[in-house]
């Protein structure tokens, strides 16, 4: 299936996280996109990567190595109540930071597209299954299909595309997942177009 036709079967809830990834790629910082839904499935909070940007909405962060998508999207919960119902969703595998931020929040599952092989939650030893253990937050993830491959590759594409600027998380993913940089190359030459137009020209990749 192509990832255009891929597109229009995809959850409503991953639709908004990965637009919301790609209006991060364009401000050029770390393209991740996430949201949370309730028990219906229904959009009530976003948030995207803001590492390095200087400014952010109210509640959110921007300009420090905390402004994640996750907890961008997380800290608009209110506290009076508990959310155990709602389930937050992300591009890219949650690092044990936002993982300790949805326990934090009260929410009740996380729900992931791409495999994270450098600092996602689940590839630090087997310590993701304890620690959703012991912190009440289900973890699911990743995503089938090629949206997996296009949350992983997003989160890889803009470490490449400047000299020196990973170089530890780009060498492990030349070992781990070398299958992704056809991909991420493809996404930095079709950066400055609609999510709609790259994926397109990108179908086959």
């Amino acid at each position: 299936m192509c990832l255009v036709e891929a597109w229009e079967f995809l959850d409503p809830p991953w639709q908004v996280a990965f637009e919301l990834a790609w209006d991060a790629f364009l401000a050029d910082t770390i393209p991740v996109g996430a949201v949370v839904v309730d028990e219906n499935e229904t959009v009530v909070v976003t948030g995207r990567n803001r590492v390095f940007e200087a400014d952010a909405p109210t509640r959110q962060l921007a300009g420090t190595r905390l402004a994640h998508a996750e907890i961008n999207a997380l800290a608009q919960l209110p506290a009076g109540r508990h959310w155990d119902g709602y389930t937050l969703y992300t591009t890219l595998e949650p690092c044990v930071a936002c993982v300790g931020a949805a326990s934090v929040s009260s929410i009740g599952r996380i729900r992931f597209a791409g495999a994270d092989v450098y600092s996602g939650s689940s590839s630090l030893a087997g310590i993701a299954l304890p620690i959703s253990r012991r912190l009440n937050v289900t973890i699911e993830g990743p995503l089938e299909g090629p949206f997996e491959e296009l949350g992983a590759a997003l989160h890889l594409a803009f470490f490449i595309q400047g000299a020196g600027r990973a170089p530890l998380l780009v060498d492990t993913h030349s070992a781990r997942r070398p299958d992704l940089f056809p991909l991420a190359r493809g996404l930095l030459a079709h950066r400055t177009a609609s999510l709609e137009r790259a994926l397109s020209a990108l179908d086959g990749v």
